[in-house]
């Protein structure tokens, strides 16, 4: 991913937290606030982000459809498969540019069944299909003409967390990062170490970081934001 400084994203009104803040809370709640760190800064930026991807994908809490290396996709006449961005997790919605109609997601089986050589098209795609696998969009019939395709998509952060940023913030509401702290807490105190190995505290915030996780999918649900089987969501070839 860039190493470039993530941005600032706020969430319905929310100020998320910052790095600093988010290291500061999850060091309170280790008992690790004097130096020389029984955690350093390093482990604690690979938990956090760590978790973060893991959250993202379990609970599609990032949604994009403005960010042209991740929501455009240029399609050459002649050519059918498109690779997308590898941080997409699912497509939410497709868009053919040249006449501003939504693609239908379908599989390979569908269309064999409907079409029967359905490769041997050529003409104004109508369909899509996504490799969960390889990250492939395919499109049907391939395409006749150049042209775009506009994504909406869940995806994962756009650039990871560095300790080089201290007042970068991550791209998820602030309602969450207690859940994304449990996680931390989790992965922390697995380490190996008679001052940092706690197996019982370990499992007790592993329970708290999938209970949190429970929530945000019913809280997404709840307002009709995400769908929780990609498989649904993604047509698979």
């Amino acid at each position: 991913m860039p190493d470039a400084q993530p941005h600032k994203a706020h969430h319905n009104g929310e100020t998320p937290m910052t790095l600093t803040e988010i290291l500061a809370t999850t060091r309170a709640m280790l008992d690790d606030t004097a130096t020389p760190y029984l955690w350093p800064d390093a482990e604690l930026v690979v938990c956090l982000n760590d978790r973060l991807s893991v959250l993202c994908a379990e609970t599609l809490c990032i949604t994009d459809s403005i960010t042209p290396q991740i929501c455009r996709v240029t399609l050459s006449k002649g050519t059918e498969s498109y690779a997308l961005d590898s941080r997409i997790l699912a497509i939410k919605r497709a868009v053919l540019q040249s006449t501003e109609t939504p693609l239908y997601k379908a599989t390979q089986e569908s269309l064999s069944r409907w079409y029967g050589l359905w490769q041997r098209f050529e003409g104004t795609p109508a369909y899509y299909m996504l490799d969960v696998q390889s990250g492939f969009i395919t499109l049907h019939p391939t395409p006749e003409r150049n042209d775009t395709v506009a994504l909406s998509v869940y995806r994962l952060p756009l650039t990871e967390m560095s300790a080089a940023f201290p007042n970068a913030e991550p791209e998820i509401p602030r309602r969450f990062n207690r859940t994304l702290i449990n996680g931390i807490l989790a992965l922390a105190y697995e380490k190996s170490g008679s001052d940092t190995l706690n197996s019982e505290a370990a499992k007790t915030y592993r329970e708290l970081w999938q209970k949190g996780l429970d929530e945000i999918r019913r809280e997404s649900l709840v307002n009709g934001h995400a769908s929780y089987s990609l498989n649904d969501i993604m047509g698979v070839i």
